[in-house]
Parts: C-alpha cells; structure tokens; sequence
C-alpha cells in the first residue's frame, strides 16, 4: 500500500515531534531559508515582545541597526525613557498591521494624519502616534513637527538601507481617526495623552482580510524601496491586556492571535523575501503547559523569553546562539553589551493600565 504519509519525517507527527519531547527540546521551525550574519543589518519593530529581540541582538554582539539614535549626552536611563534604542527607530510600540502601514506611507510622503497632535492644560505637546516618547510632551509644535521630520526621515532610511527587518504582530483591536482612519497604538485619552471623543475617533478589530491586505501592502512598499530587503514575520504570544469587544477577554485574545498568525502564514506563502519565526507556538504550546507565563497568565518569564530567543538564533544564524563574540565586519570583533538580568520591557498598555487604576480610585 502506498501512504504518503509514510515517507514524512518526525516533525509531521505529533507523537514524535511533540508529545515524546521535553519542552527543552522541542522546537517547532524546519531548516531556515534565512541566515542572516553578524555583519548584516538587523531591524526591528512590532509590540512589547519585539523589544525583546532588539536586545538579544544586541547583547549577542549582531548589528543591530538605529538610524535614529540618541544624543551624544543623554544617559542609557534617559535614552530608555524618551524611547531611543528600544526600536531600531523612535516609533514606539507598532501593534497592528494598519500602525505598519502608515508608518511606511508618512515615511514615504505617501500619507499625513489630520489628528496626530495633542495640547494639554499646560501648553506641552504630544504626538499622538508616538504617545510615549516624550513623557512630558515638546515645549511647541515647532519643536513636536521637527522631530517627527527627522523620526520619518530616519524611519526612511531604515527601510531603504536594512538587511533584514524583524516585525512582531501584536493586536488586531485598534482606535482609528474618524477623520481620516488614521490608526493609533492606543485609545487617545486612556494613556499618557490625549483627550477620548467618541466624535472624533472609533474602535476597530481588525478582520482576516484587513491585517492581511494591510500587511502585504506594507511589504510591497518596504520591498520596491528596498528590493534586498528580507523580512521575519512573528506573532507575540502575549495576550490581550483588554478588549473593547462585547465578549471575554479569552476569546478576543484568540481572535486577535488566530487572524495575525494567519496573516503571518499568507505572508510566507506570498513573498520569497518572507520567512516566520515561531515565537508565539514556543512560548503558548501544551507542552509547556503555561510554564513560560508568570502569575498574571500573560506576562511571559525570562526562562520563556530565554528559550524563545535562543530558538531565534539557532533558526536564522550560523553560529551557536550562545556565542560571545561576533565579527564587526572591518576585521575587530563586537562584543556583546551586559544582558539586564530582569530587562524592562516598555509598553503602552502598561500606561493604560495605571491611567485606568487612577480613574477608577477617584
């Protein structure tokens, strides 16, 4: 009798594959059509979870590449704060596929939002698109609509001149402009800045076919500025902080991680220059048994982040992920920085998250 399955290997088979391995030894990637070296530039931008990439890179020594980096006299501290070298460029967390896409289009000239920009009380203006980069705002909008030039000059220039870019899907829920549907990272008003009016702007989740038609139109721009460029593509395996959806939370999570997964998938089998990495299958499999979750069921460990990173490099490098010294390309070696031992991870949510608890205590 002829079965094709008989002739699939170990990794078609869940027996083999899955359930008689440890969670130590299970890894769910096939051989890699992407090597990237330490002499390639490597950029990145997504959710909360990508930042976690950004410094693996860095610590392993790779060339983790800035194009908008901080100024000379700022301290690692406050570099942290006002959102420099936690992205490859100071565009903060980028959690939908839409965010991406308008992001490529005002780098390119190709877009400009009606509402990005935001007054207080106190005269202190903040970028609406960017909500946590300037903590206490600009002083004027001259001084707000001349970072912003040089943020998409360097946002840019990323795109045109990067080997490799790294995106973390993170979420299909967003808040969009009723003006122009410009998207937001978060809901203006529940964070650091804004003002919500429902006039002014509404919620939308994202379907199967927007995150993919998005998604593919950011590739197809990034990829005619930058016909070298390769691109990996992974879904974060944190779940939703809230939902705006009528229904439990659980179930939004799923929803939201179900369509960027398949978006992510769709992406592979569309473009050669695509390739994914399975972050979100290595930190939320069964076999693991939600051991890579902290307490609170979302936030995922250092041993969780640990593996995901070292299946990271051992999927898309030729050298052992745990090696220390890496070649700078002009004949020197690049060390790699001092890993944090509990690294800060800076997210919008969290600021929703305090601004929620303080409205409610009053």
């Amino acid at each position: 009798m002829n079965c094709p399955y008989t002739t699939l290997p170990a990794s078609s088979f869940w027996r083999q594959a899955v359930a008689e391995r440890s969670p130590s030894d299970l890894d769910p990637h096939l051989t890699a059509r992407l090597r990237f070296g330490p002499d390639q530039r490597v950029a990145s931008a997504g959710s909360c979870f990508a930042q976690h990439i950004s410094r693996a890179l860095k610590e392993r020594g790779y060339n983790y590449y800035v194009t908008e980096p901080a100024p000379p006299h700022l301290t690692p501290e406050q570099e942290e704060r006002f959102g420099y070298g936690l992205f490859s460029a100071r565009y903060g967390n980028i959690y939908s596929t839409l965010q991406l896409l308008q992001l490529v289009q005002r780098a390119f000239g190709a877009f400009r939002p009606a509402d990005q920009f935001w007054t207080d009380s106190d005269g202190w203006v903040f970028d609406l698109l960017r909500p946590r980069i300037t903590p206490r705002g600009y002083v004027s909008m001259v001084e707000a609509e001349a970072d912003l030039k040089r943020h998409l000059q360097a946002v840019r220039k990323l795109i045109e001149t990067t080997d490799v870019f790294i995106f973390t899907l993170g979420l299909t829920e967003c808040w969009v402009s009723k003006l122009d549907g410009t998207v937001y990272p978060t809901c203006p008003g529940c964070g650091s800045a804004g003002d919500f009016d429902d006039a002014k702007y509404a919620f939308h989740n994202l379907s199967v076919m927007e995150t993919t038609g998005y998604l593919a139109e950011a590739i197809n721009l990034m990829s005619a500025a930058n016909p070298r460029l390769q691109i990996i593509l992974t879904v974060s395996p944190v779940p939703l902080a809230a939902t705006m959806e009528p229904r439990h939370v659980l179930q939004a999570t799923t929803y939201s991680k179900s369509v960027l997964r398949v978006a992510a998938e769709e992406m592979v089998r569309r473009y050669d220059n695509v390739h994914y990495y399975a972050s979100y299958e290595i930190i939320t499999n069964a076999k693991n048994a939600g051991t890579y979750f902290a307490d609170d069921a979302r936030s995922v460990t250092t041993d969780g982040v640990a593996r995901a990173m070292k299946l990271f490099f051992a999927q898309f490098t030729a050298e052992d992920a745990g090696s220390e010294v890496r070649s700078a390309g002009d004949g020197t070696a690049r060390r790699p920085t001092a890993p944090a031992a509990a690294p800060q991870i800076i997210c919008d949510e969290d600021e929703f998250y305090r601004a929620l608890a303080a409205r409610r205590s009053n």
